[in-house]
């Protein structure tokens, strides 16, 4: 990819993530003015391309130019395709991670979340299994407000519980550390998040403390 196309798609990332801060919606104007913020790192016609691109895919209503209207119109495909294509996130919405030898407690912190009106997914319950997982994991991974990781010693010796918190670090989630008989130093990037260290799979002492935790969250 040259130079200019990846200025291009920086661009297009930064009028995303002016969107997802803002409060517009569907068929609502959006002044042009929202996106001023964007030439103090990109130069005017870097920001007029990017949204003209964005027009061509049909994620902008080309008509509120034409008639003369100073803004653009987001479209069903543009909230669909490009700005939630995997749906909103749920702000009470919790990814659990752990080790699949682990399934049985994480199933029970599911149980737990749930009655407080979290909305849990966890791998060996919600994937069908004729489902695509790894699509499915990160579509929730995405979707998801909260990350919360088992970490056990069952869970650092797993690749794949390292990817999903990757994930969830590049993702900018909302990192939840549940580090049962294993250091906090062993997390990696993740170190830096909410970690809290457990002697053992204490039931009541875990469920406790992150019901607590993700009051303070929300």
């Amino acid at each position: 990819m040259k130079l200019k196309e990846r200025r291009i798609f920086q661009v297009i990332n930064c009028i995303r993530d002016v969107l997802m801060d803002s409060d517009r919606d569907i068929g609502v104007l959006i002044n042009i003015n929202l996106f001023d913020s964007l030439v103090s790192e990109f130069t005017q016609e870097e920001v007029t391309y990017a949204l003209r691109y964005l027009q061509g895919k049909g994620y902008f209503d080309n008509g509120a130019l034409a008639s003369g209207s100073h803004g653009y119109i987001l479209t069903s495909k543009g909230y669909d395709d490009w700005l939630f294509p995997n749906g909103p996130i749920d702000e009470k919405g919790v990814f659990i991670s752990y080790a699949v030898e682990d399934k049985n407690f994480a199933g029970k912190l599911k149980q737990f979340l749930e009655k407080d009106g979290f909305k849990v997914f966890l791998a060996h319950e919600d994937i069908e299994p004729t489902a695509k997982w790894r699509d499915k994991i990160i579509s929730d991974l995405k979707t998801s407000s909260i990350f919360i990781a088992l970490r056990t010693k069952n869970y650092i010796e797993k690749q794949y519980t390292e990817q999903e918190c990757g994930f969830a670090l590049a993702l900018n989630k909302r990192i939840l550390s549940l580090c049962v008989e294993v250091e906090s130093s062993k997390m990696g990037f993740c170190s830096e998040f909410q970690a809290k260290r457990f002697n053992k799979l204490n039931k009541t002492e875990i469920f406790n403390y992150c019901k607590k935790q993700l009051e303070n969250l929300i």
